[in-house]
């Protein structure tokens, strides 16, 4: 990475420090009496000047002169001047000028990333090819070389490849958020805002400021009415807590389900959790397209995002793939006719459904990645109130997110979810009615037997008409005789064929 000092910043040199609970003030506020003149002045002192990148980069152009390429690539005068000399002498001028200008940039996936005085952002390949190509005829390459329209993508390519700058060390112990007015810092000790640093190498910034006693209480009195249960809304705001965490940090490897019918609240609070994290930090691909094992066009866009979180749970196309990204582990990804990359996940995964997948692997491993919150409460049409979600999104954001800061604590402090009887009920149904081998068991009453028996292939048949008459995707014949002895049926191979002693029960 390539540092400088922050130029437009009103930054000071101290942070502006609070304890938990906001009481216990940094020196530099002791004269302060009223909550808003203390917000506006922690903003006034943290709050950095974000620099847009065509600001950042026309001021990087200015930094650039004439170079004699011929004399950098040792030609005689009668020697021809090729496009490759010209690519190869403009990139290492480029990254020469970054070096003594101490520019702060990094590379990742290849992708070009720029510190804009608040957060890391990635620049756009056709923004930073152009300010190569202008870089180069600063520097003396001929227009019509320039304006080849191979020229800015064979000097994009060189700067990627030559350029050798990595992205800063991040340190796990800490939680780090990035706010309006500062960077939020949670540690298990203390809790404080400091200013905004490159080093952190933090992709994102909130749109809202932090503010320790805001309050949301239109947000809780519609949570508490649409999710009644207690340990249910403290799980959801752990979950929201944990999408700040740091896989080193604490690697908990879950996803979130929400699931219910219609006008039961999810889409309130889908709307809400994309306002407060910046609907440019969250995804919405499906679960299908995410575990693509062909592509991984769609898992590259995972990189840099907090929380991918669609309103549709689809099927799961490479099921390793799906463990991998829950657990935050290594997983191969690329973008669009670029090169294949790996890196750990850190976006977390959360789906609003209606009602669960009916066929899923069925193992513990999968199972256990899964945190279900049932919303099963219905609101009458004439309670909705369907501009809800704006006015929250509009006035309680700092609120909302100090509830999900207590969501945090509470998840660092117990290294784990809160326990629930209804996550973990919804999850055994979850478990017993995505596997309709069993629920074809349960529901035409079939029992073990020590003495009866069918052939294996005539249950099957039965099996396959229940789930056509029931709307059912049947499993092959290898998984459901997989699964029936499972579940503790004795299967057995005959001159005729493979029987299984079961019978039907008896009332």
């Amino acid at each position: 990475m390539i540092t400088t000092p922050l130029k437009s910043s009103k930054l000071q040199s101290e942070d502006t420090a609070l304890s938990a609970n906001g009481k216990d003030l940094h020196p530099v506020f002791s004269s302060l009496k009223k909550e808003e003149t203390f917000i506006n002045h922690i903003s006034e002192l943290t709050s950095p000047n974000v620099i847009q990148h065509e600001i950042l980069l026309d001021e990087m152009l200015s930094r650039f002169g004439e170079v004699d390429y011929r004399e950098r690539a040792g030609l005689d005068n009668g020697e021809k001047l090729s496009r490759k000399i010209y690519v190869v002498i403009t990139v290492d001028e480029v990254l020469l000028i970054a070096r003594v200008e101490r520019w702060q940039m990094c590379i990742k996936h290849e992708k070009v990333y720029i510190f804009n005085g608040a957060f890391w952002k990635v620049c756009p390949d056709g923004d930073f090819q152009t300010f190569l190509v202008q870089a180069a005829c600063r520097m003396g390459v001929p227009d019509i070389d320039a304006r080849y329209h191979k020229f800015g993508d064979e000097l994009y390519k060189q700067f990627i490849a030559s350029a050798n700058l990595p992205e800063p060390e991040q340190q796990p112990e800490q939680v780090l958020i990035n706010l309006l007015n500062g960077t939020f810092v949670f540690t298990p000790q203390k809790q404080f805002i400091k200013k905004p640093d490159a080093k952190d190498f933090l992709t994102y910034q909130l749109s809202f400021v932090y503010k320790p006693d805001a309050t949301a209480p239109t947000f809780e009195k519609y949570l508490n009415e649409v999710l009644p249960d207690e340990y249910l809304r403290k799980i959801l705001f752990e979950f929201l807590g944990y999408i700040f965490i740091h896989p080193s940090t604490l690697k908990l490897e879950k996803a979130l389900l929400l699931v219910g019918g219609g006008s039961n609240g999810k889409s309130v609070l889908f709307d809400i959790v994309l306002a407060l994290l910046g609907y440019e930090n969250v995804l919405s691909h499906s679960l299908q397209n995410l575990t693509n094992n062909k592509t991984g066009y769609h898992r590259a866009d995972l990189a840099d995002k907090l929380l991918n979180y669609c309103s549709e749970l689809s099927g799961i196309s490479d099921i390793s793939i799906f463990k991998a990204l829950v657990s935050n582990e290594n997983v191969e990804a690329r973008q669009i006719y670029g090169k294949p990359f790996n890196f750990i996940n850190r976006c977390k995964l959360m789906f609003n459904c209606n009602e669960l997948p009916s066929e899923v692997e069925h193992t513990h491993a999968f199972f256990r990645r899964f945190f279900i919150i049932p919303f099963d409460v219905t609101i009458p049409e004439d309670k909705q109130d369907k501009h809800l979600a704006q006015k929250i999104i509009k006035s309680e954001l700092p609120g909302v997110f100090n509830l999900i800061l207590k969501g945090l604590q509470r998840l660092i402090s117990q290294q784990g979810f809160t326990h629930s009887d209804k996550a973990e009920t919804a999850l055994k149904d979850f478990r017993e009615q995505s596997d309709s081998v069993q629920m074809f068991i349960n529901e035409e009453n079939y029992q073990k037997s020590n003495e009866k028996s069918v052939y294996l292939k005539e249950l099957f048949n039965e099996y396959r008409s229940y789930c056509t008459d029931n709307g059912y995707r049947p499993v092959a014949m290898r998984k459901f005789s997989e699964r029936l002895r499972k579940i503790g049926f004795e299967i057995e191979k005959k001159m005729n064929g493979r029987i299984i002693y079961i019978e039907k029960k008896v009332f």
